[in-house]
């Protein structure tokens, strides 16, 4: 893969795109990326901020090819690019669907990568705010066990020592999880927020969940997971068993940490699609 446009890799958010390669890193570690993704991503970057229509990614990913469904095609592309940017198609933070259009990059302090700082030191978090899971398809089941992971996971960071953690009601109250981070964070005063999307596609469930610094709308840790939804109680407890595991040395000293979660049957075994720690 070539681009005329580009020599430098390109930034955006925690991710690198070398577009002479189509090579994508995430904080300098290599991310599997296949050739049409990587099409995909490299045409939305060149022109971030603008929408880039259905008849032209046709052009530039299929190029002379004709589709009964085209819509359906760039669908499962999309997908399978905000998964491995972990992204959010409710609450995107770099591709955006324009309906009845197509869809458009969302510019994100887009430059030339800089040499590889030695510091990788950040602020420390020291207060959190957990948002409503968003949920698809508006099945009932399915955002019930949204609240319950919601629910889960606030109790277990409550009891963090030296971490604030915002109560459900305060959160609810406020009505924000489809804002900017930042606002959510200047309306809540917290240092980062816990976000995600849970959606079910027979017999799986889908988890993606990542943690925001409102400061400045970084990711500092994000993952997407997988589990047999067979049986929704004991799927949603690994999950949530999982995404807690991995929060913990984010969000606690040496000497501090999350309570742990008691052990389900080994039968159910949670299968990680991916998973990125800042």
């Amino acid at each position: 893969m070539t681009s005329h446009k580009f020599v430098a890799p390109l930034r955006f958010g925690v991710f690198e795109l070398d577009a002479r390669t189509g090579e994508l890193r995430k904080q300098g570690l290599k991310v599997r990326l296949s050739s049409q993704t990587a099409k995909l991503l490299l045409f939305l970057l060149e022109a971030p901020g603008e929408v880039r229509t259905k008849e032209e990614l046709q052009q530039s990913l299929w190029p002379g090819s004709k589709f009964m469904d085209l819509d359906n095609s760039l669908a499962k592309v999309v997908h399978v690019l905000r998964e491995t940017l972990g992204d959010l198609a409710s609450n995107p933070r770099f591709i955006e669907t324009v309906p009845g259009q197509g869809y458009r990059f969302i510019p994100v302090g887009q430059q030339p990568s800089p040499p590889p700082s030695k510091s990788g030191t950040s602020q420390k978090i020291e207060s959190v705010a957990v948002l409503p899971l968003a949920t698809e398809g508006g099945e009932p089941d399915l955002a019930f066990i949204g609240r319950q992971i919601t629910s889960r996971v606030t109790n277990a960071l409550a009891k963090v020592a030296g971490l604030s953690v915002l109560a459900q009601s305060t959160v609810k109250h406020n009505r924000l999880r489809p804002a900017n981070p930042k606002l959510i964070g200047e309306a809540l005063h917290v240092d980062a927020v816990v976000a995600g999307e849970l959606s079910r596609h027979n017999p799986d469930l889908f988890l993606n969940v990542e943690l925001i610094d409102t400061a400045n709308g970084r990711q500092l840790w994000g993952v997407h997971l997988r589990q047999n939804g067979e049986s929704l109680v004991e799927s949603s407890e690994l999950l949530v068993r999982e995404v807690l595991q991995q929060l913990q040395p984010i969000l606690t000293s040496k000497q501090n940490r999350v309570a742990p979660i008691s052990s389900r049957p080994h039968s159910l075994r949670l299968r990680k699609v991916s998973g990125n720690r800042s």
